[in-house]
């Protein structure tokens, strides 16, 4: 008798359960994604396009494999515009003059040329060129890659 009152009560419990819950539609509530908009990152604090006076003229003599050295005169103005006039020492040759924009990396710390040329490092009255891969050139003739500047 016993167990035929626990069969019962277990019995009616599943169903009391089962039927409460089979009335009820489980509701979901659409999650709307944020929206992400991409902001152009630009340098703040102090670095080479905040905290320096960096347009002007710089001058300097650059390494050559096949000449005494490339007389090297580089203007940056403040419009992100740019002229280099090099003159290869030793051959008898014009000097070339390519003109150009230019844009600050990310850091606020290295100019990067249109036309394709390589980038340089902007510091206190210097220019140094780096390398295609943007790294400061290393090695006895890494001094030589450093232009000083001249006027503003």
């Amino acid at each position: 008798m016993k167990t035929n009152i626990i069969n019962t009560l277990c019995i009616t419990l599943i169903l009391f359960v089962t039927s409460c819950n089979s009335g009820k539609k489980k509701e979901t509530q659409a999650i709307e994604e944020p929206q992400i908009e991409e902001v152009e990152m630009k340098a703040t604090g102090d670095n080479s396009m905040t905290s320096l006076d960096w347009d002007g003229v710089y001058e300097g003599e650059l390494p050559c494999a096949d000449c005494e050295g490339i007389k090297t005169v580089v203007t940056i103005n403040s419009d992100n515009t740019y002229i280099i006039q090099e003159t290869y020492l030793g051959k008898e040759t014009t000097p070339i003059e390519t003109k150009g924009t230019f844009e600050w990396d990310d850091q606020g710390q290295r100019i990067l040329l249109s036309n394709d040329r390589n980038p340089f490092f902007v510091g206190e009255n210097t220019l140094t060129l780096l390398d295609s891969e943007g790294n400061k050139n290393t090695g006895d003739l890494q001094d030589l890659y450093v232009l000083k500047k001249v006027r503003d």
